[in-house]
């Protein structure tokens, strides 16, 4: 059996090395509040725009669905899986006390 090991030439990759990011809770609010105007944009798009487009047949209704689900994907759904941090900062009503 030969085994082999490739060696990646250091010239070939080119970019930095960034640190880690961290996102503040008011950042994540932000988040959540550009999550939920995204997802109102979507259902008007998509019940409203689309149909009157001539629904999915016509080219310009499947780009817009690709361009939404491009958004989604990208941004991680808007960092849904931090979601919560921005939830707790922006919590107005807690235990029934504002």
């Amino acid at each position: 059996m030969k085994t082999s090991l490739s060696l990646i030439d250091p010239d070939v990759i080119k970019g930095e090395i960034l640190r880690d990011v961290l996102v503040s809770p008011e950042d994540m609010v932000r988040m959540n509040e550009a999550r939920a105007v995204f997802n109102e944009l979507r259902s008007i798009l998509l019940a409203q725009v689309v149909p009157a487009l001539g629904g999915w047949s016509n080219p310009i209704a499947t780009e817009i669905e690709s361009r939404l689900e491009s958004i989604t994907f990208v941004s991680r759904n808007f960092l849904w899986p931090h979601r919560h941090a921005g939830a707790a900062h922006g919590a107005i009503n807690a235990g029934g006390v504002l």
